[in-house]
């Protein structure tokens, strides 16, 4: 089954209670725009600021290139300075965080010359074109082109079960980046829910988003402390070869495929989230668990997930607020990229949000 843009309006509607709308472009579903940018950056959907090449954060907010390394690529870091956090971007897009809702239309076309000729004719018809959001169905590639719809859905799925999620995970040069990774770290969750922030789980961007955050979520009572990783296909089945390769890191628990036909895991120890002929999110847990995971690698893993995450809490503030905050902690200035890393390793999560507090950011 390949994914039509009636498909994805029904997955929405059925398993994220979201109003469908009729617009100019077509029909389309409304998410909140704190949620629609989280989609955009997972999707590379774009807000219809312009025909020819609407904006996505796509990729603009990554850290690292490399699990348990502390080399930056640019992203929300650009050398010694904060460069593009949701906080800076919505400086330059004030569209992002405006409107009371965001309508993602997923919209089917064989080129993007296609694409821009429909956008150019509609585009002066719609009274507010950077409320629409512009959702890619590539009907000439096999499977539309929606592998990163897939990861969000598995973002979405694995949120709702109270982990810290990520698409294109850093891991390594040798083993790639794996589509989906979910980060069992309760202490995160629990120290946020001090300062009345509460999630029940999260996308990792969500943590640089605070200034942003006005839905009011219910703290999960139960968290996992497991590390997944998973793979997203569309247009083949074929996730088995992949997914062994990241699980012979011996960091993770277990994998899981993503899918949206696939009726059974490649193996008994693989996890397989699809969707049914309903329209519904599926998960099959795996049957056995045959992966060790290295006890001693998984926990040194964890520590530096905990600095990776640390550096998203750091992006809520601007970049002035940034450096005034290492001069107070450090009486220095920043001289090079590796100081951040080494100053936030050492900061706990409290020192960081009582910051955010003070500054009312949070």
């Amino acid at each position: 089954m390949e994914l039509s843009k009636e498909n994805i309006i029904n997955i929405f509607k059925n398993n994220f209670r979201c109003e469908i709308l009729e617009t100019d472009l077509g029909k389309g579903f409304k998410l909140s725009p704190y949620q629609a940018f989280i989609f955009c950056s997972i999707t590379g959907s774009g807000y219809l600021d312009n025909p020819i090449m609407p904006f996505t954060p796509k990729g603009l907010l990554k850290v690292f290139y490399n699990a348990m390394h502390y080399n930056f690529v640019t992203g929300l870091f650009d050398n010694t300075n904060l460069k593009h956090t949701p906080y800076s971007l919505n400086q330059v897009y004030p569209f992002l965080f405006s409107d009371d809702y965001k309508v993602i239309i997923p919209i089917e076309f064989n080129s993007d010359i296609e694409l821009q000729d429909l956008l150019f004719e509609k585009i002066s018809t719609i009274s507010n074109p950077t409320q629409h959001i512009i959702m890619r169905v590539e009907t000439s590639k096999k499977g539309n082109g929606l592998e990163p719809f897939m990861e969000y859905l598995a973002n979405a799925y694995f949120i709702d079960k109270g982990f810290i999620c990520e698409n294109q995970i850093p891991l390594s040069h040798t083993l790639g980046s794996p589509d989906f990774g979910g980060y069992g770290i309760p202490e995160v969750l629990k120290v946020l829910s001090k300062y009345n922030i509460h999630f029940k789980g999260l996308n990792i961007i969500e943590l640089a988003m605070l200034r942003f955050n006005k839905d009011k979520n219910v703290a999960s009572e139960i968290f996992s402390d497991d590390l997944i990783v998973g793979e997203a296909k569309t247009s083949t089945t074929i996730m088995e070869k992949q997914l062994n390769k990241y699980l012979a890191s011996k960091l993770f628990n277990y994998g899981i495929e993503i899918h949206p036909s696939k009726t059974n895991a490649s193996n008994d120890s693989f996890g397989l989230l699809n969707i049914d002929d309903n329209s519904y999110l599926k998960y099959t847990k795996p049957k056995t668990t045959s992966y060790i995971v290295d006890v001693k690698h998984q926990s040194e893993y964890k520590e530096w997930l905990k600095t990776y995450v640390k550096l998203y809490l750091i992006a809520n503030l601007s970049n002035n607020e940034f450096q005034s905050f290492y001069f107070e902690t450090v009486g220095s200035s920043i001289s090079t990229n590796s100081d951040i890393s080494k100053v936030v390793a050492d900061l706990s999560f409290e020192t960081i949000l009582e910051k955010l507090k003070e500054l009312k950011i949070i």
